[in-house]
């Protein structure tokens, strides 16, 4: 059965570009013990639970998947935590509507934001971040909280998978988590955590009750200031190519963090010295570059681009429909901008920036 499931799941994640820009949302072992000393000396509040040993956040809800539903599964088992309970069809409903299970057109591009919106609805703190660590993950499961990663699903293969850690065990140097492939207790050594979670600049989502949310954020420090986050997202990656100038991985994340500190122009450039070194699906899931090429009027190369998307068995992604329609717009082709946005809405009715592009061209 888990072997059937890993089979048939390609894991519907991508890019927190889009998202970022309309919401207006602003190293591996060595980065970790600073954020481990700061919680075993937390600023005299007593709010942050010193780290033992091991732990293992009890009585999380799990399901297995459904066709590239992990970011649905995800989200439910993180909500549990709080007793929410919610289904993996209800999530997917609200975050990706258009489900084909042959693949090609189905949705494939749910981001960290579209789950932080979702939860909005039962009253929710959260927090999108980069620059996730082992020391970082470890506080937050120390004080109950899981943390949704952005992260591979195998180690060899560029497909996008999220992932619940859950706990940690100290002595045999283990990450637990919880996700809807490979079940509620699935063990990884560090390394391979931190391996499978690099691709994405390791990202994270926390969704806590507003009773938390002093907590979670004296957890962030300084990075609870998401800018913050994102700068020191840049000066890891500068760090990690200075070691390895070949770390395709590394740069790739120097180019999402250039894009979210609004440098255009360096986001471009660097995705440019790298591009025919980029796995087949890198622009699936991650359109920063797409993006920074439309801020900066490169209206040829975002139509290319996005196309490029689109056109490999991934027809779905209506943030990549509503960039071409802005791009349309901005050239006065009334007819082109409607047809994209109307694709838009057509694969995700419930994402707003599709429907509100598509009722200003009605007049509403």
């Amino acid at each position: 059965m888990k072997r059937l499931l890993i089979m048939v799941a390609l894991l519907a994640v991508g890019s927190a570009a889009f998202y970022a820009a309309v919401s207006d949302r602003g190293g591996e072992r060595e980065a970790m013990a600073p954020r481990e000393t700061k919680a075993a000396a937390a600023s005299g509040t007593g709010a942050v639970a010193e780290l033992p040993a091991k732990k293992d956040i009890e009585g999380l809800s799990h399901v297995f998947q459904t066709f590239n539903n992990c970011s649905s599964v995800a989200l439910l088992i993180a909500l549990s935590r709080w007793g929410i309970d919610d289904t993996q069809e209800r999530i997917a409903a609200g975050t990706r509507p258009w489900n084909n299970p042959k693949g090609d057109n189905d949705d494939k591009s749910v981001t960290l934001y579209e789950l932080a919106d979702y939860s909005a609805q039962y009253g929710l703190a959260t927090y999108v971040r980069p620059n996730g660590d082992l020391g970082l993950l470890k506080q937050f499961v120390a004080n109950d909280i899981p943390v949704i990663a952005r992260a591979l699903t195998y180690a060899d293969k560029d497909y996008v998978h999220y992932r619940v850690a859950r706990g940690y065990d100290e002595d045999r140097n283990v990450i637990i988590e919880s996700d809807g492939i490979e079940g509620p207790n699935e063990e990884y050594s560090y390394d391979k955590w931190m391996h499978l979670w690099k691709d994405f600049n390791y990202s994270y989502l926390i969704v806590v009750p507003l009773s938390k949310q002093a907590l979670v954020e004296e957890i962030l420090g300084d990075e609870k200031d998401a800018k913050t986050a994102w700068r020191n997202a840049k000066e890891r990656a500068e760090t990690e190519l200075k070691k390895d100038a070949n770390d395709l991985r590394a740069h790739y994340n120097l180019v999402t963090a250039l894009y979210y500190l609004g440098d255009y122009k360096g986001t471009v450039r660097e995705f440019e010295k790298i591009e025919p070194r980029l796995t087949e699906h890198k622009l699936w899931y991650q359109h920063e570059p797409i993006e920074a090429y439309f801020k900066l009027g490169a209206y040829d190369r975002v139509i290319a681009l996005a196309d490029s998307v689109i056109d490999n068995n991934n027809k779905s992604v209506s943030e990549l429909y509503i960039l071409k329609g802005k791009v349309y717009e901005a050239r006065g082709d009334l007819v082109a901008v409607r047809a994209e946005y109307e694709k838009a809405v057509q694969y995700n009715k419930s994402l707003w920036a599709a429907k509100e592009a598509l009722a200003s061209l009605n007049g509403q």
